[in-house]
């Protein structure tokens, strides 16, 4: 199996570029995780007509190796279309997605990063192309975003309804945590999580950006399996115990009483064990970089949590979590971890080393003081 030079020469490259400045990034001859002007966009925040335009220009300029495409379903406010962008052609499946959550921005550009360097016609873009198909959802909540009819970001996707008693993770006035509310069944993608028997599909989901989701994940396996999802959020400030800044967090799927009920728990367990090479290789990866101070996410249990439900589903599916709401110059460090810790594993799922790598990184990983947020 093939791999990238300039993959392999990441941690070289990267440890300069972001432990001295956003600006100073670096550019490796035929590698696709350095590309010039990279920091540009890595440090603003696009408006969802940007945003589209973006992915558009590096589909464009792919030659026909990166697909366009709109989810399924449209925003449940807005009913504006939710942009995905498929790149590659090899035969393992990865998925990306971001901002499920309208008020956490910056990580939007770590995976729009991702598209902009394996769209290039660098020889390492061209050689994991080769291995993997790439699906990545840059922005899921595109009304959060905007946070219509306010103009102030907010968490939830916009649904502007009164209700007594509210459904489960529904905010009055606001609208759904779209990241509760991801089907975990098989037999039924549209089934609400958060009502039923965990056998019995109901159909009746109502978060259609959840829904998109799903069905990206389903048409990016094409009836094979989609070996990794990463989830990227924002989390707010955490000290560890030793008084240094937690800038990030990651953890995997926990969602065990559900797999015995389903009688999968062999395979999710196998699952699980892969989701910790992934934290493993993104710990290695992110060692000695700016603001990459890991710590373990405390995940809490639902199963229509994106984390547990892809794992469910049979995929290796990790969190990262990285701290937010800290100014541009900082959000540059951020979005620049982000896109550290997914382009590693990228290079890890292309040539096969993500299944050689050791589980002991992932779970030495200290656990994540106690905070006020409800981050995931």
């Amino acid at each position: 199996m093939r791999k990238s030079r300039a993959a392999a020469a990441i941690v070289a490259v990267l440890a300069t570029a972001v432990a001295a400045s956003p600006a100073a990034a670096q550019t490796t001859p035929g590698g696709p995780w350095s590309q010039p002007n990279q920091n540009e966009s890595l440090s603003s925040i696009r408006g969802y007509d940007e945003l589209v335009k973006t992915m558009r220009q590096y589909v464009q300029r792919s030659s026909g190796a990166a697909r366009f495409t709109w989810g399924t379903y449209r925003a449940k406010g807005s009913g504006r279309q939710i942009p995905i962008v498929s790149v590659g052609s090899g035969d393992r499946k990865m998925v990306i997605i971001a901002n499920q959550h309208g008020n956490e921005l910056t990580v939007s550009n770590s995976a729009l990063e991702i598209i902009r360097a394996l769209t290039s016609d660098a020889s390492g873009a061209k050689a994991i192309r080769d291995e993997l198909t790439l699906t990545i959802i840059p922005r899921v909540n595109v009304d959060g975003f905007d946070a219509t009819p306010t103009g102030s970001p907010w968490r939830q996707n916009v649904d502007p309804f009164s209700c007594s008693p509210c459904p489960a993770f529904y905010e009055e006035d606001t609208g759904y945590d779209i990241n509760r509310y991801h089907s975990y069944l098989t037999s039924d993608p549209r089934d609400d999580p958060n009502t039923g028997p965990v056998t019995t599909g109901q159909g009746d989901n109502p978060v259609p950006e959840a829904l998109t989701v799903r069905d990206a994940y389903d048409a990016a396996g094409g009836g094979d399996k989609v070996e990794v999802v990463l989830d990227l959020h924002h989390q707010g400030s955490y000290v560890d115990p030793d008084g240094s800044l937690v800038t990030a967090a990651t953890t995997w799927p926990n969602a065990t009483a559900t797999a015995d009920a389903l009688g999968i728990r062999p395979q999710f367990d196998q699952d699980v064990e892969t989701s910790k090479k992934v934290v493993s290789t993104l710990l290695t990866a992110t060692d000695g970089k700016g603001y990459a101070n890991f710590s373990r996410y405390p995940g809490t249990l639902p199963p229509g949590i994106s984390r547990n439900a892809y794992g469910l589903l049979g995929s290796a599916s990790v969190l990262i979590e990285m701290r937010g709401d800290i100014g541009q110059k900082s959000n540059g460090y951020i979005a620049k971890t982000a896109y550290v810790a997914s382009a590693s594993v990228i290079d890890a799922l292309a040539d096969g080393s993500l299944y050689r790598t050791s589980t002991a990184r992932a779970e030495a990983l200290k656990e994540r003081g106690p905070g006020v947020d409800a981050d995931e």
